[in-house]
């Protein structure tokens, strides 16, 4: 059964774990005006949810709506800032987790979070020593095709790895509509776009590589980015 996050509401927190009752030492209340990618989306645990279906390409986004998308945002990147090993990851009690299927797969683990209207995959490959699976990659979606969210989005983006670039393509596979953005401090490489693969109508995605699976062809940057003017 999927687990599924409530979304990191402004300026209260109610958070329930979803296997059992809660009781009162159960309830966490947070209060907070600005959420930033250091506080938001701390690991509570999960709350069923339904996903809003106002989200579509079509539809222009309330202010209030697009505050609740940053905020869903942040807190799926919080639960990936560190390169924690899969055994001390903090998102485990409310992520479902699977081993690969396929023998050729590269990861170890993934993990896989569920807010209102996002999906965040934190996949978990071996470590330098490959004694240890750390947290490597990050793949967020959120479900809107806004240009205004992918904005908003780019600026805690920005807060973490500077200016970045606008390229031609993404690294990973993927129908991109819209600018990408894409940031390399040679341990880290980071896209933010508009992806048409999964949602017809589009989702922001946010994809974070970090080493050492950052390295090889993994570290190239996309065709045409030197031609293209920085952000």
């Amino acid at each position: 059964m999927r687990k599924q996050v409530l979304t990191w509401a402004l300026p209260l927190l109610i958070l329930l774990p979803a296997c059992r009752t809660a009781s009162a030492q159960d309830i966490k209340l947070v209060f907070s005006k600005d959420q930033n990618l250091e506080t938001a989306g701390a690991p509570y645990a999960p709350m069923d949810v339904s996903r809003s279906p106002e989200t579509g390409s079509d539809m222009s986004l309330s202010k209030s709506h697009r505050a609740e998308l940053l905020s869903q945002f942040k807190g799926l990147v919080h639960m990936g800032l560190k390169k924690a090993t899969y055994e001390k990851w903090e998102g485990r009690d409310m992520a479902d987790c699977m081993k690969p299927e396929k023998p050729d797969a590269r990861w170890s683990y993934r993990c896989e979070i569920i807010t209102g209207e996002g999906t965040g995959d934190y996949y978990f490959y071996p470590s330098e020593s490959r004694r240890l699976a750390t947290l490597q990659e990050l793949d967020i979606r959120v479900d809107a095709a806004d240009e205004k969210i992918l904005d908003d989005f780019r600026r805690p983006v920005q807060d973490l790895f500077g200016k970045g670039t606008l390229v031609a393509k993404t690294t990973v596979q993927s129908q991109a509509i819209g600018p990408i953005r894409h940031w390399n401090t040679g341990e880290d490489i980071a896209e933010l776009f508009i992806d048409h693969s999964v949602r017809p109508e589009g989702a922001v995605r946010f994809v974070w590589m970090r080493s050492p699976l950052v390295g090889g062809t993994q570290a190239r940057l996309p065709d045409g980015q030197a031609s293209l003017k920085s952000q």
